[in-house]
């Protein structure tokens, strides 16, 4: 359709003659240029790429799906057309919503979440959270390469149970095949990992709290999944029972602590440890010195029973040994 007459050319059509003025192409689509932020400017969420302006991906995939659902509705072509223009200004070809009907072209362009916005809160999602900005990463390739997917989040561990528990939890979050673990020999871990652009703006360092609440806060269930992630991945009980939860980051501890303290359980810190900045410490292959302050936050022995109960562990090694505090702790009792 002519882009004098306001249609958007969705991949695929065919634009002839020059570009009219004050229009833009906008992503799959020509738009006009609103204006008002004038000089030049590209309105706010595009993004530039040589004289192109680019939709974000979330309004493309929100057309896409209403396109769907308006047909499913019966409506035919014209009314779709005429009914997102007078919903969201944007005005589509016939050719661009037969394609997207047809499964021809889509918005989501194979990305099974095509964005953080789509990601929806639920206990594996806060689970995966908990495990990643524990003793996981968030990886991007410094120099990409093409049509290579170059980032990528996971982690490594030794605890088998730990590494099944988070790619089931990977598997359900992104909607793929499962994600098995697979045992590395030359680190004696396990290696949990996956190619996720959406998790990885989610979980890219340095951890962003203000992104990350949304999910984390969502409910006490979603609190508890990601306290037990995090525990699993950065906790400890020692022979006597009593638990500790260590990291370097000091406001992510007073978090963690904040979270204790609204599901009804006791603690105190973040105090340092007596592993301090510079200090040298040593691993099966080695030693290295400590760049960072490590600080833990020590669940009160009174509420060991309520962190077993609303909250707990994967790692069995670690249940066990709280289990083992629990049990002597009644029979003391009794």
């Amino acid at each position: 359709m002519s882009p004098a007459g306001g249609k958007i050319l969705l991949s695929g059509d065919v634009l002839r003659g020059p570009r009219p003025p004050g229009k833009a192409m906008v992503g799959e689509a020509m738009v006009e240029d609103p204006g008002p932020r004038g000089e030049g400017r590209m309105p706010q969420g595009q993004e530039q790429e040589g004289r192109r302006k680019y939709l974000p991906r979330e309004l493309r995939i929100k057309l896409y799906n209403e396109v769907k659902k308006l047909r499913r509705d019966g409506l035919t072509y014209k009314e779709i057309i005429e009914d997102i223009w007078r919903r969201y200004g944007v005005r589509l070809s016939k050719s661009s919503v037969n394609k997207w009907l047809c499964e021809i072209h889509s918005p989501y362009n194979g990305r099974y979440i095509p964005s953080i916005e789509f990601l929806k809160p639920s206990e594996e999602l806060a689970y995966v959270i908990g495990g990643n900005v524990g003793d996981g990463y968030a990886y991007k390739r410094k120099r990409p390469i093409k049509s290579y997917n170059d980032v990528r989040i996971g982690l490594e561990v030794k605890d088998r149970e730990f590494a099944e528990a988070f790619g089931q939890c990977l598997t359900k979050v992104l909607g793929r095949r499962q994600v098995k673990p697979r045992y590395k020999n030359d680190v004696r871990k396990y290696a949990v990992e996956v190619h996720s652009q959406t998790l990885y703006e989610l979980l890219k360092r340095p951890v962003d709290l203000n992104r990350l609440k949304k999910y984390i806060e969502h409910c006490e269930r979603c609190m508890a999944a990601f306290i037990k992630g995090f525990a699993d991945s950065e906790g400890c009980v020692d022979k006597r029972g009593y638990i500790y939860i260590y990291n370097t980051d000091y406001e992510l501890l007073e978090y963690v602590k904040d979270l204790l303290q609204r599901l009804g359980i006791e603690s105190t810190g973040p105090k340092p440890t007596r592993d301090r900045q510079g200090t040298i410490a040593s691993f099966r292959n080695g030693s290295y010195k400590r760049r960072k302050d490590k600080y833990y936050v020590y669940i009160r022995a009174g509420s060991n029973i309520n962190f077993y109960k609303n909250i707990g562990f994967t790692i069995r090694r670690k249940l066990r040994r709280l289990e083992n505090y629990i049990k002597k702790r009644r029979t003391r009792k009794h």
